[in-house]
C-alpha cells in the first residue's frame, strides 16, 4: 500500500488531509513538525511527503534539505504546502528540490490531483530505472555468455551518442579501466549470493583509491570499473594522468590484500587465482547524458575510453597488471617506474599505440600533500553503486552459464549444427546419460585434448545433494596432482545446473580387465598404482570411501587413474564448507568392497580405503569376490565376521598382504598406503613397465 507522510503543524489541516487520503485507500503517517516528520520518513520510507512550509522548529525547507541529503530518501517525491500568494516560498522550494507545491486553501480534488500526479511520476521513474537495469543486465548476460563460449568482448561498451543528447567535453582527461581476470571461471565456483558478496567487497576496496585520487564519473560495469581523472580548479592540483597511475597502483595493492579476504571466506573452494588488470589512456572524453529524463547519468564515451578498455584487455594478454600509454606517462611527471615497453596495434583501426608496464611510483612531497584528497562526500554514492552492480552482475553471470548448460540438453549433434563451445571446450557428441546427469565428449580447443563434460540438472532436493558433491569433488581433486588420480580441469554451477570437465578414458574402467586372462603381474601393477594414488590423497586428508574396479580408469598407455570422488570426504573441508553429506551411522560405499566400519556406520579412515583395495586385489588374483551372499545383510555380515578366504595356490605369496589389507580391525591393517607398497615391493619387486 502507498504510504504518504503529512507534516503540518495545524492540527485541523493535517487531520483533514489524513482523512481525505485514507478515504482514497492510501496509508498515511502524520507529524506536527519537521523534526518528527524526518524521523517518520527515515523509519517508514514513504512514497510521498507533503509538508507545510512554515512550522516551528524544523520548517518545511529545512525538512526538504534533510530529505534530499539522505541517500535513502533523496528520490522521494516532496510536495510543499504554501499560501496562495507566497511566490517567494514557491520559488525557494522548487529551487531546493521540491517536486510540486499546493496553495492553501485547496479542495479535495486539487489535493488528489497533485498526489496522483506525483505518484504517477514516481512510477514512471521507477519503470525507467527498472527498464535500464534490465537492459544493462541483459547486455552483461550476453557478454558473459560470449566469454563462457570462449570469446572475450570489450569490458566497456562503446555507447552511441544520440543526436539530441546533452554532452560536455573534457579535452585533457585520463581514463582508467580495470577488470577482474577470468571472472567467469571464478564466479562459476560460487553461488549468486557469494558472487555478489565478493564483488561488493572487492569494488569497495578498489574504488577507495580512485576516490582518494580525485577520480570522477566512476562506473561499475559487471566485473569492471571505469573512472575519469580530469584537471579541474576545484580538485587536486596534481596532473590527472599522475593521479590515475597512483590510483591504478593502489588498486593493484588492494587486490593483493583482497586475496587474504578470499582465503578467509572461500579458501576451500578451489577458486582460480584472483587478479585484476588496468588500462590507462589520456585524451579527449565526452561526458554524455544518457538515459531517460528522470534517470539520466553522465557517461564517459569516446575514443579515449575505447583505447583505455583496449589497454586493459591487452594487459591480460601481456601478463601485466597495469598498462598505460606512453602519452599518459609523458604527462604524469617524474617518478613513474616502468617495466617492458612495446607497441600495441588497435584492432579495427589503422592505429598503433606505444604502451608500457607500470610497476611503481616514487611519490614527492606534493603527491603526499595533494594526492590523497579524499572525496568523502561520494563514499555513500559509490557504496550504493557497488552493491547494485554486484547483484546485477551475479545474476547476469549465473544466468548466462545456466542458459548455456540448459541448452545442451536439446542440442543436436550433426554436420549441420554449429558446435557448442564452453570455456574453451568444443562439445562434439553426447556419450551418456543417467538420472540427473548427462555426459558429453568434448575437445579442448587449445590442444585438441579429449575431455568428458558432465552436466547435472541440480533442481530438486535430491539433485541439490548431487550438486554439493559436484562442488566437493572438484574442491578435493584440485589439491591433487598425481599421475594415478583423475585430472579435473574445470567446474561451475548455477542454481539449476552444474558442470565438471574431466579426463577422458577411452579404454573404460578396470572391470574390463577382470577375468581369467588377467595375469598376476598386471594385477600387482594396477594395485601398486592405485595404492600410490591412495597415498597421495591420504596425505591431503582425503578418504575416497568407494574403492572398486568401476572407479579405477584405464588410460591408453596402460596406466590406471583413481576416479569418482563423489562421496570422498575431507573432514576439514566438510566442516568449513558445510558439505558433510554423511553422518555417524550412515552407510556409504559399494557393498562388495565395503570395509567393516563402513558397513556399521563407524568412522571411516584411510584404512577403510585399504580394506577395499584388499578386496579388489583378492578378486583380481582369485578371479572371484572374497564374499558372496544371497542378501545385503548376509554380505555385510561376512565383511564383519568372516575370515579372509584363501587365494589360489599359485598366489599364496600374496596371502599375507591381502590378509593384512582386509583385517577386520582397522588398527590391524597397514598404517598407510606407503607401508603397504613397501611390503608389496618385497614380495613382488616392481618389474619393467607392463602394459595392462
Amino acid at each position: 500500500m502507498t504510504l504518504i507522510l503529512i507534516v503540518e503543524d495545524d492540527d485541523a489541516i493535517r487531520n483533514n488531509i489524513v482523512r481525505l487520503l485514507k478515504l482514497e485507500g492510501f496509508e498515511t503517517a502524520a507529524a506536527p513538525d519537521g523534526r518528527q516528520g524526518l524521523e517518520l520518513a527515515r523509519s517508514g520510507r514513504p512514497d510521498l511527503i507533503i509538508s507545510d512550509v512554515g512550522m516551528p522548529g524544523m520548517n518545511g525547507f529545512e525538512l526538504l534539505d534533510a530529505v534530499r541529503a539522505d541517500r535513502a530518501l533523496v528520490n522521494t517525491p516532496f510536495m510543499l504546502l504554501t499560501a496562495l500568494d507566497d511566490r517567494e516560498s514557491m520559488r525557494r522550494g522548487m529551487t531546493a528540490g521540491a517536486d510540486d507545491y499546493l496553495s492553501k486553501p485547496f479542495n479535495r480534488a486539487e489535493l488528489l490531483d497533485a498526489v496522483n500526479a506525483q505518484l504517477k511520476k514516481k512510477a514512471r521513474v521507477r519503470e525507467a530505472i527498472d527498464s535500464g537495469v534490465a537492459a544493462g543486465e541483459e547486455r552483461l548476460r550476453a557478454a558473459f555468455a560470449s566469454r563462457i563460449g570462449g570469446g572475450r568482448p570489450a569490458q566497456v561498451p562503446i555507447e552511441v551518442i544520440p543526436p539530441s543528447a546533452e554532452t560536455e567535453e573534457l579535452s585533457g582527461a585520463t581514463v582508467l579501466v580495470a577488470s577482474i581476470r577470468n571472472f567467469t571461471s571464478l564466479a562459476e565456483k560460487l553461488n549468486a549470493a557469494e558472487v555478489s558478496q565478493l564483488l561488493t567487497e572487492y569494488f569497495e576496496r578498489t574504488s577507495e583509491p580512485v576516490l582518494k585520487n580525485s577520480g570522477r564519473h566512476i562506473k561499475f560495469i559487471g566485473d569492471g570499473l571505469m573512472a575519469v581523472f580530469s584537471d579541474t580548479t576545484t580538485g587536486s592540483p596534481l596532473p590527472a594522468s599522475r593521479r590515475a597511475v597512483s590510483a591504478a597502483l593502489a588498486m593493484a595493492l588492494a587486490t593483493h590484500e583482497f586475496r587474504d579476504w578470499l582465503d578467509l571466506h572461500f579458501g576451500e573452494r578451489a577458486l582460480p587465482p584472483f587478479a585484476m588488470g588496468v588500462g590507462i589512456h589520456s585524451g579527449a572524453v565526452t561526458l554524455c547524458q544518457l538515459g531517460a529524463q528522470q534517470t539520466r547519468e553522465l557517461t564517459p564515451v569516446g575514443e579515449t575510453v575505447t583505447l583505455a578498455a583496449r589497454l586493459e584487455s591487452a594487459s591480460e594478454e601481456m601478463g601485466w597488471t597495469v598498462m598505460a600509454s606512453e602519452h599518459t606517462l609523458g604527462q604524469a611527471g617524474a617518478g613513474i617506474q616502468t617495466g617492458t615497453h612495446t607497441s600495441l596495434v588497435v584492432p579495427g583501426k589503422n592505429l598503433a599505440i606505444d604502451v608500457a608496464e607500470v610497476t611503481g611510483l616514487v611519490t614527492t612531497m606534493e603527491d603526499k600533500i595533494h594526492g590523497m584528497a579524499s572525496l568523502t562526500e561520494r563514499a555513500g554514492e559509490i557504496s550504493d553503486a557497488v552493491r547494485a552492480n554486484s547483484d546485477i552482475t551475479a545474476r547476469a553471470v549465473k544466468g548466462a552459464l545456466d542458459s548455456k548448460l540448459s541448452a545442451l540438453k536439446d542440442l543436436r549433434f550433426d554436420a549441420n549444427t554449429e558446435p557448442v563451445r564452453l570455456k574453451g571446450y568444443r562439445i562434439t557428441r553426447k556419450i551418456g546419460a543417467g538420472g540427473m546427469t548427462e555426459v558429453y565428449l568434448s575437445e579442448r580447443e587449445s590442444d585438441g585434448l579429449p575431455i568428458v563434460l558432465k552436466v547435472l540438472d541440480s533442481r530438486g532436493q535430491e539433485a541439490s545433494e548431487h550438486l554439493v558433491r559436484f562442488i566437493q569433488e572438484y574442491a578435493l581433486l584440485c589439491k591433487i596432482d598425481h599421475p594415478h588420480v583423475i585430472k579435473i580441469y574445470d567446474q561451475g554451477f548455477t542454481d539449476e545446473h552444474a558442470y565438471i570437465a574431466m579426463e577422458y578414458f577411452e579404454c573404460g574402467d578396470l572391470r574390463g580387465l577382470f577375468g581369467p586372462k588377467l595375469a598376476r603381474e598386471q594385477a600387482v601393477t594396477a594395485v601398486r598404482q592405485i595404492a600410490e594414488a591412495l597415498s597421495a590423497i591420504h596425505e591431503h586428508g582425503i578418504v575416497h570411501r568407494d574403492i572398486k574396479p568401476e572407479n579405477v580408469m584405464l588410460r591408453a598407455d596402460g596406466s590406471v587413474a583413481l576416479a569418482d570422488f563423489g562421496i570422498a570426504k575431507s573432514m576439514l573441508q566438510a566442516q568449513n564448507m558445510g558439505l558433510t553429506q554423511t553422518h555417524h551411522g550412515d552407510v556409504v560405499g559399494t557393498p562388495y568392497y565395503m570395509s567393516p566400519e563402513q558397513a556399521t556406520g563407524r568412522k571411516v579412515t584411510a584404512q577403510s580405503d585399504l580394506y577395499s583395495l584388499g578386496v579388489m586385489f583378492f578378486e583380481m588374483l582369485a578371479h572371484r569376490r572374497p564374499y558372496i551372499a544371497e542378501s545385503l545383510e548376509l554380505l555385510l555380515a561376512k565383511h564383519l565376521n568372516a575370515e579372509t578366504p584363501a587365494l589360489p595356490p599359485e598366489h599364496v605369496v600374496m596371502q599375507g598382504i591381502v590378509n593384512k589389507l582386509m583385517a577386520k580391525n582397522p588398527d590391524h591393517r597397514y598404517e598407510s598406503a606407503a607401508a603397504f607398497l613397501e611390503d608389496l615391493a618385497i614380495v613382488a619387486p616392481p618389474p619393467p613397465e607392463i602394459s595392462l
